[in-house]
């Protein structure tokens, strides 16, 4: 050993004990989410995560640096009310020098988080708390004692020193916030900050004396951006700033990615690359690269080293591997090699899987368990979800013109028949080419109408549980309340048309419950203020078209238990 290298040595530790240096830091921190805010543990795409990274630094410097870090962590629970729980293990080990200096880090880290606006934000809190263990190789170290006149270094001889200690440890604490919110389908953004080491323990390795460990902050801000039409491509930009005693660090980077068609086994590859650059002092550029294998990520980075130690390392840096894996849906029954999909349902050999499935306008909202036949759900969806909204469109002022009841006795089926009589009338006020327009939509929703109690006939028969959500809308005039009451008793006039139709067959299953219905009389609130409230202007407030299109019900969805 020369003597650079000793100098170099004891620089180091001396660094570490003086408390100026930032705890290890990764380039790949994106993909390395507990290292980086422990809100994230369980807040995985899938149920489980496992991510190794290795980091080597400084090799030219005869004293290199190796980080290692790894961590497991899992969704536990989630609850109907959004709610939901993870947590996670971790460990971190750091050699500095020669295996002079190092430390483990095992952690436990625990996280709770509440979904809002249909999943569309997340707000979630975590917690890492462990112990850190930092021991000193003494025997690695060489002193003036050590060193005879016309000799030089003798190994194995008395140092001439003596020392009180040679590891410490101390309880480590880290918590953290994050806030995720989806930005339009195929963008999220996350910002969030997490504070370490606030209670500052003492790292000293001497009795009698003290070396407060500095509290480390970090604030970021990332994205996941969708590009295009397809889900082929997409971009990662970042900025993550670290902030310790007097040590900063900012890292700004961007990733992009792009997947290629899934091979004949059904995964999905794709490669990823980017750049970055931490900013303080003019520290390093960044090269990312990844190879993706459906949830399994493989990627590497290398920091070229630019700070003004540049020539002690022939602008040399780190080189980073790193390791991350998802596997599990506790929303799906576990997977067999012959899964396959239909639109939006999970088949499963012979079996699909759903849960009080909702069908709104193509859309599967939400998943408890029941199990169908693939032919029948594929019957379902075409019977139902693209004939939603199912709309039954209102002469003005029907059923019951002038009535302040709620109810009525009319059919709907009646109330139709005498809509589409009066089309001469509306011819006069607006013409043939808009009056066409007008009774060719009316007519399509009605036959919509059949088409959605055939389907429900066979769901229900099939003994599945129906609830349909009805809306109701008038156009703008008269009153609120009169509005409110005429959108009750034109919803009453489309239940009393389904419940006519084959003798009553679907009363049984209102009797028994297994049918019930959502009313929802939304009145003159959402018409557009465009249309006329004006009495006398017939024109537009009765026979127009816009004002027409407004005076309606709407079956806006089916949930199927």
């Amino acid at each position: 050993m020369n003597f650079r290298i000793i100098i170099f040595s004891i620089i180091c530790i001396f660094i570490y004990q003086l408390g100026f240096s930032q705890d290890p830091h990764f380039s790949q921190i994106q993909y390395n989410p507990i290292y980086l805010n422990p809100a994230f543990a369980g807040f995985a795409k899938k149920d489980n995560r496992v991510v190794g990274v290795y980091r080597d630094q400084w090799r030219t410097a005869f004293v290199p640096y190796s980080t290692t870090f790894g961590s497991y962590d899992r969704k536990f629970k989630q609850w109907e009310k959004g709610w939901r729980l993870g947590g996670g293990i971790s460990f971190l080990y750091d050699r500095a020098g020669e295996g002079i200096l190092s430390t483990f880090n095992p952690n436990l880290t625990l996280a709770v988080g509440k979904y809002f606006n249909n999943e569309k934000q997340l707000l979630n809190f975590g917690i890492t708390s462990g112990i850190t263990i930092k021991s000193l190789n003494y025997s690695k170290l060489t002193f003036d004692n050590q060193y005879v006149a016309g000799s030089g270094y003798v190994p194995g001889s008395t140092p001439g020193e003596s020392f009180s200690n040679n590891n410490v440890s101390y309880p480590n604490f880290t918590i953290g916030l994050n806030f995720t919110t989806k930005l339009g389908e195929k963008s999220s953004l996350d910002i969030g900050g997490a504070a370490s080491n606030v209670h500052q323990p003492n790292q000293n390795f001497l009795y009698f004396s003290e070396s407060k460990l500095p509290a480390r902050y970090t604030a970021y801000a990332k994205a996941l951006v969708g590009l295009g039409k397809s889900d082929k491509w997409n971009l990662q930009p970042a900025f993550i700033y670290n902030f310790q005693n007097k040590a900063n660090n900012i890292l700004v980077n961007a990733i992009a990615e792009t997947k290629f068609k899934e091979n004949n086994k059904g995964k999905t590859l794709g490669l990823g690359f980017g750049a970055g650059f931490r900013v303080q002092d003019v520290d390093a550029a960044i090269a990312y690269i990844s190879v993706l294998y459906d949830d399994l990520r493989i990627g590497a980075s290398y920091d070229i080293n630019l700070s003004k130690y540049k020539g002690a390392t022939n602008t040399m840096g780190a080189f980073e591997l790193l390791l991350s894996y998802e596997w599990g849906n506790s929303k799906k029954k576990k997977c067999t090699p012959d899964t396959i999909k239909i639109k939006e349902f999970e088949i499963l050999r012979d079996t699909v899987y759903l849960t009080d499935t909702i069908i709104q306008k193509d859309t599967v909202i939400q998943i408890k368990e029941t199990t169908v036949t693939p032919e029948q759900i594929q019957k379902w969806n075409e019977s139902l979800s693209k004939f939603l909204p199912a709309i039954a469109y209102f002469d003005n002022d029907y059923p019951d013109p002038k009535s302040q009841l709620t109810t009525t006795n009319a059919n709907y089926k009646d109330l139709y028949e005498n809509y589409i009589s009066k089309r001469s009338k509306f011819v006069d006020y607006i013409g043939e080419e808009e009056t066409g327009k007008l009774f060719d939509t009316i007519g399509t929703e009605f036959n919509k109408l059949i088409q959605i109690y055939g389907a429900l006939k066979e769901i229900l028969d099939r003994g599945k549980d129906v609830k349909l959500q009805f809306a109701g809308y008038t156009s703008p005039l008269s009153t609120v309340g009169y509005n409110q009451k005429l959108s009750s008793r034109r919803i009453e006039s489309v239940m009393n048309y389904l419940f006519s139709l084959e003798n009553g067959y679907l009363k049984k299953y209102l009797d028994n419950k297994q049918l019930t219905f959502e009313e929802v009389p939304l009145g003159k609130s959402k018409a557009p203020e465009s249309i006329s409230d004006k009495a006398d202007d017939y024109r537009n407030s009765v026979y127009g078209r816009n004002a027409s299109l407004q005076r309606k019900v709407e079956i806006k969805a089916i949930y199927i238990k």
